[in-house]
């Protein structure tokens, strides 16, 4: 269905004018082109030369001929007069860049540990009862523990501090890319009346000359495939409908946490306010704190304090430009000359 587009708009083109006529107008003679005009003589004396171009006759399995120009889109050229009709447009090459935003992470945090219990002995192996005020505890508050907690007995455990991940996110550009057209390049076909007894030749073709040095006589290919250019048409230009974007970001991660340390302090004291130290445990990594008992002393309060709170970073990945943009829709075209400035 495509390829018969630039047929029947080279059909619509033909009736649009001609030969000084009032009424519509085809392609086919100037005789019956004349036949209602009130001086048929003069009417098909004034179109039976041809004004425009002799060229030879469409081969098989193309449209056409039409005047196509290729260019850069912010310079496309209005059609010419003789040619004033746009029978086809296109596109040759994609200005719609990506880029992808750069990915950043949030800063890492130091954890608290998951829980604070007590040990089954003095050397730190099991777990009794956990600490109900773990959180006050471990946000550096002093507490009194409850009886059922501590003991000049048996140990305290204090879990290992934890890196909590980074949040990934996008880094916005300062400025926002603007692009007012999508193609860098594209393609138009302009038609005028074309006659068939006018160039003295019933092998020739009169059509809109190329009064305009951006345009080129082409013919289309119809048909699937690829066009092998005649000889009279010998430039192949390809022009496109539409482009189907396969192209996305990948999405932003976060590596783990690296650099930094996280450790604790957990700390019993004599007295009921945290003032009289008996004794001090750490927690680090993966190591968990033990805070071994004192014989004969149970502790009176106790709190955690961070030793150590540098998470250190991140590092972002992701953010990365996959995928291509595959124009599609191709309309293979065949032209005398490579339509287009020489400049372009």
């Amino acid at each position: 269905m495509k390829r018969t587009r630039l047929a029947l708009s080279l059909l619509l083109a033909a009736c649009l004018g001609g030969c000084g006529l009032t009424r519509n107008i085809d392609s086919r003679t100037c005789a019956s082109q004349c036949e209602a005009d009130p001086d048929p003589d003069a009417c098909i004396a004034e179109c039976g030369t041809c004004k425009g171009q002799c060229v030879n006759k469409t081969p098989e399995g193309f449209d056409g001929p039409a005047l196509l120009w290729v260019g850069r889109t912010v310079d496309e050229p209005q059609c010419p007069d003789s040619a004033p009709v746009i029978v086809y447009r296109g596109h040759e090459s994609l200005d719609d860049p990506i880029v992808c935003d750069p990915c950043r992470c949030s800063e890492p945090t130091c954890a608290l540990p998951e829980g604070l219990r007590t040990a089954a002995s003095a050397r730190c192996d099991g777990a009794g009862i956990p600490l109900r005020e773990r959180q006050d505890v471990l946000n550096g508050v002093c507490i009194v523990p409850s009886e059922a907690l501590v003991s000049d007995r048996k140990a305290l455990l204090l879990g290992s501090p934890r890196f909590m991940p980074c949040q990934p996110s996008v880094e916005p550009p300062p400025v926002p890319l603007i692009t007012f057209s999508r193609w860098y390049r594209s393609g138009k076909a302009c038609a005028g009346v074309t006659r068939e007894d006018a160039c003295g030749s019933p092998s020739k073709t009169c059509v809109p000359a190329e009064r305009m040095e951006e345009f080129s006589q082409c013919i289309m290919h119809v048909g699937e495939g690829e066009a092998t250019c005649p000889e009279d048409y010998p430039e192949p230009v390809v022009l496109y409908d539409d482009v189907r974007d396969e192209r996305y970001c990948t999405p932003c991660e976060c590596g783990p946490p690296t650099g930094g340390e996280c450790s604790l302090m957990l700390l019993s004291y004599r007295d009921g306010a945290c003032s009289d130290l008996l004794a001090a445990g750490a927690a680090w990594g993966k190591e968990q704190g033990c805070l071994a008992p004192t014989p004969g002393v149970r502790p009176k309060s106790m709190k955690a304090v961070w030793r150590v709170n540098e998470p250190g970073r991140c590092e972002p990945r992701g953010g990365e430009l996959k995928g291509e943009a595959i124009p599609i829709g191709p309309s293979a075209f065949c032209c005398k000359t490579r339509p287009g400035r020489k400049d372009d």
